[in-house]
């Protein structure tokens, strides 16, 4: 995983170091080095984070906190397309800025809406969990009581 993120980080830098001066030069809207730096780093690592997510939703197949997982994957998706939206806004010149920004933090809303949803689902399992097991804990201690 360190290797990944070192890699990702490394590529991100580099590809916001040579050809951003190309596009700053080419009039392209809102082309400047820094926003095109930090738009390639955010579709990067949501790349990562997808392909994170798909992975944990592979490894805890079957389990009961999983089982709303796909909350979570979808969440990534509303991330993604935020970072492509703010990619966007650096060659598109048929949008605003405003338009593409406001759409952004649409998805980023959406995602936070269904990140909540998911961890409200795996707090309610943990609490019936923990209920479970302390009822049958009790259920044990007075056994042996007995």
């Amino acid at each position: 995983m360190r290797r990944t993120v070192a890699s990702a980080v490394t590529a991100a830098a580099l590809s916001a170091a040579f050809p951003t001066y190309a596009f700053a030069d080419s009039g392209a809207p809102g082309a400047d080095p820094i926003s095109l730096g930090v738009s390639l780093l955010g579709l990067i690592v949501a790349a990562i984070l997808l392909i994170e997510t798909i992975g944990v939703r592979k490894v805890a197949m079957g389990g009961a906190i999983a089982d709303k997982i796909s909350y979570v994957i979808l969440a990534t998706v509303c991330l993604a397309a935020s970072a492509i939206a703010q990619w966007a806004r650096n060659f598109l010149a048929g949008l605003t800025a405003e338009q593409l920004q406001m759409a952004s933090q649409v998805l980023v809303i959406v995602a936070m809406a269904l990140l909540a949803a998911y961890f409200y689902s795996v707090r309610k399992t943990l609490q019936g969990y923990l209920k479970a097991m302390t009822g049958q804990e009790l259920l044990e201690q007075e056994r042996q009581d007995d």
